[in-house]
Parts: C-alpha cells; structure tokens; sequence
C-alpha cells in the first residue's frame, strides 16, 4: 500500500467532519484507519481503550468480512456493524482506502449511526479521494450501484426527507 500524508486543509476539514458526525449521531468516538489498522484521527472518547488495537482489529474485521461477501457472491462490502451489549462499531469504507468507524452506546441506535453518518462519510470520501489525486494514489473505481442510479439517488432522497435530513 502506498505511503501518503494528511495536508494541514485537509486534517482541519477531516476535524470538522468527524465532530460533526458525533454530534449528530451521539455517538461516543469516531475513527479512520487506513486498509493497513493503523490509525490517522480519532474523534470522542478515545481514552477508555486502545485505539490502535482498536484499529488493527477494525481493519482485519472489513477485511474478513469484505472476504467473506467475495464467498458468498457479493462483489464488495460497504459497510461492518458489531452490535454488543454496551457498545456496538459501525465500519465503512472511503475512498477504497480508508475505515470509518463509529462506536456507540445506548445512547444512540445503529440506524441513527448508519442514517446520520452517510452524509460525514460522503463527505470524508470527497477529502479522501482529493487527497489521494493530491499525492498521485488516485484509483479509479466504478459507483458501487451503477445498475440502477436513479433508484439509489430517489431512496436517498427519500430516507433524507424522512429523517429530517
């Protein structure tokens, strides 16, 4: 995997993202992790585990299971939920690159997470892949619904409006 570096710019925006994706999911921290489990930012309360034990697991846990969709037909994943009783972990992937992962409590369910982080995660894949053009890395890949795009935007829409989005 090629080596790259985060543009001061691009941190900051990443910041921005990542703290507005806790206050609207009330989730308890957030975390990129590059395909390789190692970290690049975490966001929340990162001091009551280790973060980058955390993060090695998190990438061979969308690794495994990334496999495990190949078994069974599926070309990719997108995205990983771990439900526990205390806590639970909502993975997905950006820019072919890069884990978010957002861990939360009862405070909040995983179809707020899963509703309220796409438009952080949409963002942070826009800041990933400009960065990533920035450095030379750039992949380019075909949309994960091109089959039916026009379905995907209308669903979008209309799970936006429901929400309040």
């Amino acid at each position: 995997m090629p080596q790259w570096t985060l543009f001061e710019n691009d941190f900051r925006r990443i910041d921005e993202v990542l703290d507005e994706l806790l206050q609207r999911t009330n989730a308890l921290s957030a975390h990129l992790i590059d395909r390789s489990g190692q970290v690049i930012t975490s966001a929340g309360r990162v001091d009551d585990f280790d973060v980058t034990s955390f993060a090695s697991l998190a990438a061979a846990d969308f690794t495994a299971n990334a496999e495990l969709a190949l078994l069974l037909g599926e070309p990719a994943v997108d995205a990983v939920v771990n439900e526990g009783r205390a806590r639970s972990v909502y993975s997905r992937m950006l820019a072919d690159r890069v884990i978010l992962s957002v861990v939360f409590d009862r405070r909040s369910t995983l179809g707020l997470v899963r509703i309220r982080s796409r438009r952080g995660a949409d963002l942070l894949d826009l800041v990933f892949r400009g960065l990533f053009e920035k450095v030379g890395i750039a992949e380019t890949s075909e949309p994960a619904f091109e089959a039916a795009p026009d379905f995907a935007a209308a669903a979008s829409h209309e799970v936006d409006a429901l929400f309040g989005e």
